[in-house]
């Protein structure tokens, strides 16, 4: 069991996303006074607006931050006092090629996965569709991941706050921070609609924004905001035994390009880079399929391409062609915070203000993990792993 330092802290977490229940939830695990504080409801963002599934990260540098997630993840919705559906053991993670470039493409992905202990089989076409027949005859190899599970994140987010609020945690939700209470460059606690709210330590796990409640003390963390679409289908005529994905489309140049941030002139030019989608399918336990992803520029409160979910579902049924003839049920879309290196920022950024953002489309994989990290740093223990390549200033320093 982990030890943590004797005092115990006044702590403000401020967002209702997975990264902030995570973090209220092990901070109220090591006896901290915890008050959760979210502008909307609980799991509002992109974190109960997303694929949720699980698989470890291709930066291998996210590893430990991500194996440190879901055994916590595992505990929580055992001992939930509602359903939180997440699979107990591993379903495989398909890759498929549906062309010829999309094997070298899909290596960088294999090799990460293989360097962290991933099993991996490689399939011929033949092998490929007998695994998973609903796949297109027109596939050409595919590789199945020995990892991959699936959940529901938004349950399993609302079940982490409730987690923290059985151990005494505040949750306050639809309350907005407007500004920092501060003693010199110290942080002591937020100023909110209902009136100021006294912290030892303030965490800011926002998501996108983040910065805007950061950027008016000048902390500048170089995060920005990508648009993610998923589309929510009727059950298929063919069962899905995966997760299934199109290999190499999280590589291309094409889906970096999409979520940097366009200069004022492309923007008043019309000319920003158009989102970049790829088929990423699974099914739910009530026989619905999730249909994903897609990564664009965030820059109106609207959808900039109100095209994607047409774009998802083409690509879904290239690679499942029984897809077509479902209904489509639902589209949502949430806003991820993005950083340079596509890698989270988490650390002390001031006397009192600890930062936990940025972790893009894998804030789900890196959850329980970024807890641990920002409640060794409240509670001032040794790290959980090592925290360098988080650091808040890096890019500053660069």
């Amino acid at each position: 069991m982990t030890r943590y330092a004797a005092a115990v802290p006044d702590v403000a977490v401020v967002g209702g996303g997975i990264i902030g229940a995570a973090c209220a939830y092990e901070l109220a695990r090591a006896g901290a006074r915890i008050t959760l504080i979210e502008r909307d409801e609980l799991a509002a963002g992109a974190s109960g607006r997303n694929q949720g599934w699980f698989v470890l990260p291709e930066d291998r540098v996210l590893e430990p931050m991500a194996r440190a997630t879901l055994p916590e993840y595992l505990d929580v919705a055992t001992s939930a006092a509602f359903p939180v559906w997440i699979d107990p053991e591993p379903v495989g993670h398909l890759l498929v090629a549906l062309e010829s470039d999309d094997a070298p493409r899909a290596q960088p992905a294999l090799a990460s996965a293989a360097a962290q202990g991933v099993s991996i089989r490689s399939l011929d076409a033949a092998e490929l569709h007998e695994v998973e027949p609903a796949i297109s005859p027109n596939a050409m190899a595919g590789w199945l991941l020995n990892q991959g599970h699936r959940l529901d994140p938004a349950a399993l987010t609302v079940a982490l706050a409730l987690a923290a609020k059985a151990l005494g945690a505040d949750i306050r939700h639809h309350l907005r921070v407007r500004a920092f209470i501060g003693e010199g460059d110290a942080v002591r606690g937020v100023m909110t609609d209902d009136g100021p709210i006294d912290a030892d330590t303030v965490v800011i796990a926002a998501g996108p924004s983040s910065t805007s409640l950061l950027d008016p003390i000048g902390i500048d963390m170089q995060v920005s905001g990508a648009r993610g679409w998923i589309v929510r289908v009727s059950s298929s005529t063919a069962s899905l035994r995966h997760l299934i994905e199109h290999a190499g489309w999280r590589d291309s140049p094409e889906r970096l390009a999409a979520v940097e941030r366009p200069s004022a002139a492309r923007v008043a030019a019309d000319a920003m880079p158009q989102a970049e989608v790829g088929a990423l399918i699974h099914l739910h336990p009530d026989g619905t399929v999730l249909i994903g992803s897609s990564r664009g520029a965030w820059i109106t409160p609207e959808p900039e391409d109100p095209s994607v979910p047409r774009r998802l579902l083409a690509a879904a049924i290239r690679l499942v062609p029984s897809l077509a003839e479902t209904r489509v049920l639902s589209t949502w879309w949430g806003i991820r915070p993005i950083t340079p290196d596509e890698r989270p920022v988490v650390g002390s950024v001031r006397d009192g203000l600890v930062v936990a953002t940025g972790h893009g489309s894998e804030g789900i994989i890196l959850g329980a993990g970024t807890a641990k990290l920002v409640t060794s740093i409240v509670m001032g223990d040794p790290p959980p792993f090592d925290p360098t390549p988080f650091d808040p200033f890096r890019f500053e320093e660069a």
